[in-house]
């Protein structure tokens, strides 16, 4: 054989040996457990092994191995089977949720639910581990509140009528109800409170104590009051007719009188409105209007030029013991033009004006302001002084002459 078929032939087997697959070493060995495919003398890439493991075993990870890359994929472990659990423990007043099977090993595990109003308390599962269950949920029994006693003290659920509501009305554990007296009645230790909260907290219900609300005959001076009763209810009312012929109202409430019965208070005369008018009844049919009583409302709207205090097309005044509130009034509106020689300061932002504003303005150079002043009032009769700048050499020439 020549050199040349020799060298042919190395490069030939060189090139037929890479192109095949390299081998992997034996599988290897697992405790409590072995082999169960068909051995090879020689494994390669991609040949793969079935483990099994020995009785009394549980086979922990895949049960077939790989050959990739000259090693084997992890091997799976024989783990020693702990003891089986028995039928799982039941819970009063709940039900298991998962399907129950012939034997449960360790890990294993079932849920639990409590019937309607139970609440549950602890973990919703019970784990098998090594032939014993874990702690199994408890299911708390719901608070009952009686609808009877509940009429009986005068109390109905918040925005619900007792007739409305069967026999019982059940709370879960640690949840809370609201509670209120019915009407005409009011909660007998703190009068402030219209609601009372009920927890279930496993003790038993207190339902809050309610009286009837209820006011004496009323002693009005220099008036009277009909209609006449004894004793007053919640909603009752009394009109009050004083010596001078204001008339006036007042309720029965868990507070007492609201107002207070009495015929000490003025009533309201007409407010003689000028640069205005009143609304409807007031400013058509003033001897019958004026005076008006306590309580009443009048609104009210300025002519074209004037304006109300807090600037509303119409403005709500109230007849109060002190007289008019707000007084009706309308004051002169002032508006801003173009300042010859000088700008006002801050008016960007506001264009009309009304009694009492103040506004401030400068000159531009060579001008100063007329009457020595920066400042502007507005009056009943428009700006005061009124804002203008004038040339300094009129200025010096009136300050010449007047010297």
């Amino acid at each position: 054989m020549t050199l040349l078929s020799c060298i042919i032939i190395q490069i030939l087997w060189a090139f037929s040996a890479k192109g095949q697959a390299p081998a992997c070493e034996e599988p290897p060995a697992i405790d409590f457990g072995g082999i169960v495919s068909d051995d090879k003398s020689e494994y390669r890439e991609g040949d793969k092994v079935l483990y099994k493991c020995n009785p009394g075993y549980s086979l922990m990870g895949t049960e077939w191995i790989t050959c990739s890359g000259k090693t084997w994929t992890p091997a799976p472990q024989c783990l020693e089977t702990g003891k089986k659990c028995s039928r799982p423990p039941t819970i009063e007043n709940g039900d298991i949720t998962t399907f129950l099977e012939k034997g449960y090993t360790s890990g294993s595990f079932v849920e639990f639910k409590c019937q309607k109003f139970y609440a549950m308390e602890g973990q919703n599962r019970s784990f098998c581990d090594d032939g014993n269950w874990t702690k199994a949920p408890l299911c708390l029994e719901p608070c009952a509140i009686s609808v009877e006693e509940m009429e009986n003290r005068m109390v109905e659920l918040n925005g619900t009528a007792n007739e409305n509501i069967l026999q019982w009305v059940y709370l879960k554990r640690g949840d809370f109800l609201e509670l209120h007296c019915k009407p005409g009645y009011a909660l007998a230790t703190n009068l402030s409170q219209s609601t009372f909260m009920v927890q279930c907290n496993g003790n038993p219900i207190v339902y809050p104590e309610c009286k009837e609300i209820v006011c004496d005959p009323p002693g009005v001076v220099n008036g009277r009051f009909r209609p006449q009763r004894n004793v007053y209810r919640n909603g009752d009312v009394l009109i009050i007719t004083c010596n001078h012929g204001f008339q006036d109202t007042a309720e029965c409430t868990k507070n007492g009188w609201l107002p207070s019965p009495r015929c000490s208070m003025r009533p309201c005369d007409d407010p003689h409105l000028e640069n205005g008018e009143l609304s409807g009844f007031y400013q058509n049919y003033k001897e019958q209007a004026f005076p008006a009583r306590l309580g009443s409302s009048v609104y009210y709207r300025c002519f074209n030029g004037y304006v109300s205090k807090n600037e509303e097309r119409w403005t709500l005044s109230r007849c109060t013991k002190e007289g008019w509130d707000p007084m009706p009034k309308c004051l002169r509106k002032c508006s801003l033009d173009h300042l010859e020689n000088g700008r006002f300061l801050d008016s960007y932002w506001k264009r009309t004006y009304k009694e009492g504003d103040e506004i401030s303005y400068v000159c531009d150079r060579e001008y100063s302001p007329e009457n020595m002043k920066t400042k502007a009032t507005c009056t009943k009769n428009d700006w005061s002084p009124t804002p203008r700048c004038i040339f300094k050499m009129f200025v010096l020439s009136l300050t010449g002459t007047s010297g």
